[in-house]
């Protein structure tokens, strides 16, 4: 069996290790460059979006859940608090069904490190996105954490 080995994205003051069979989605121009998403082999994705000081958590956390609610008929939003989570974190799971699969779509909210603060210096927040069926989702939560882990950890 072949272990994946680690690749090293950097970009928007973050450097952090991700799989390698995981696929660095390119972003359409009218996107900018203040975000990036990786596709998972499974089919699931995790994005990354830095946010401006401006913008409230719970507005946040709430445009996100009106966003799935709009696409799937049944939407169920637990908060939760992760393992390693700094005071200001926020976290909710978002649980649904799609063609006959549960899927849970993680959504945290981080205080952007120094790093991001000192290239775009109105970010103040960073939106982490993890979304998979429920399998797959439970089969990558170590790397998910440490992806969390590595950004919280970033000076």
């Amino acid at each position: 069996m072949k272990v994946a080995e680690p690749s090293v994205f950097e970009g928007f003051g973050l450097k952090f290790l991700y799989p390698d069979n995981w696929v660095l989605v390119e972003r359409a121009k009218d996107e900018g460059d203040q975000g990036v998403m990786f596709d998972l082999p499974s089919g699931g994705f995790v994005s990354l979006e830095t946010l401006p000081v401006t913008r409230e958590d719970e507005a946040i956390l709430s445009e996100v859940d009106l966003m799935l609610r709009d696409q799937y008929e049944e939407v169920e939003r637990e908060s939760v608090v992760l393992p390693g989570a700094d005071p200001d974190e926020r976290a909710m799971d978002l649980r649904f069904y799609y063609l006959d699969l549960m899927v849970i779509s993680r959504v945290v909210l981080l205080d952007a490190p120094d790093s991001t603060r000192e290239q775009m210096p109105i970010a103040g927040r960073i939106l982490v996105q993890m979304q998979a069926e429920s399998r797959d989702f439970d089969a990558n939560e170590l790397v998910f954490s440490a992806l969390l882990k590595q950004i919280r950890d970033t000076p």
